[in-house]
C-alpha cells in the first residue's frame, strides 16, 4: 500500500517564505544601524569629557576668582562679620558648580570604562547573526524554495483513479 500526503495548501510555506525574504535586509540594516549606534555614542562619550574636562578648568577658574573677591572683601572690611555675605555665596555657589562638572567628568569617564564590556557582549551574538544572515540564512532559503517547488509539483500530478472494484458476482 503506497502513502500519500494530502497537501491542499502551500500558502502558508510561501507566506514563511516570503516574511523570511524580507527579515533578511531587515536585519542586516538593523545590525549596521547599530554599529553606527555605537560609534555614535563613544564619540558623544569623547566629546562629553572633553566638555566637562573644559568646565571644570573654567568652574575652577570662577571658584578661585570668587574665593579672591572673598578675600578682598574681607580685607577691606577688616574685623567685620557682616559686610561680605555676597562673596560668600558666590563662592559656595562657584564650588557648586565646580562639584557637578567634576562629578560629569567621573560618570562620563566610567561609561568610557564599562561601555566596552557591553559591546564587547553584544558584539559575540551580532557577529553570529550577521554570519548567519550571509551563509545560512540564504541557504535556508534555498532549500525552502526547493521544497515549495517539490510540493507544487507533486501537486499537480494527477493521481490515477483506481479501476472501479468488481461486483460480486460471476457470470
Amino acid at each position: 500500500m503506497s502513502q500519500s500526503a494530502r497537501v491542499s495548501s502551500l500558502d502558508a510555506i510561501k507566506a514563511l517564505h516570503a516574511a523570511l525574504v524580507r527579515y533578511g535586509p531587515e536585519a542586516q540594516e538593523a545590525l549596521g544601524a547599530a554599529e553606527i549606534e555605537i560609534r555614535r555614542v563613544f564619540d558623544f562619550l569623547h566629546d562629553q569629557l572633553k566638555h566637562w574636562q573644559r568646565q571644570v578648568e573654567k568652574r575652577q577658574e570662577d571658584v578661585n576668582r570668587a574665593r579672591a573677591d572673598l578675600t578682598h572683601a574681607r580685607a577691606i572690611r577688616q574685623g567685620e562679620r557682616s559686610g561680605y555675605v555676597e562673596q560668600e555665596i558666590a563662592l559656595r555657589k562657584a564650588q557648586n558648580r565646580l562639584r557637578e562638572a567634576e562629578e560629569k567628568v567621573v560618570v562620563t569617564r566610567r561609561w568610557l570604562v564599562h561601555l566596552p564590556q557591553a559591546v564587547h557582549e553584544y558584539e559575540g551574538p551580532s557577529r553570529r547573526l550577521g554570519g548567519m544572515l550571509d551563509a545560512d540564512f540564504k541557504q535556508g532559503l534555498a532549500v525552502l524554495e526547493n521544497k515549495i517547488a517539490i510540493l507544487e509539483a507533486y501537486m499537480a500530478v494527477q493521481v490515477a483513479e483506481p479501476p472501479p472494484a468488481a461486483s460480486g458476482g460471476t457470470t
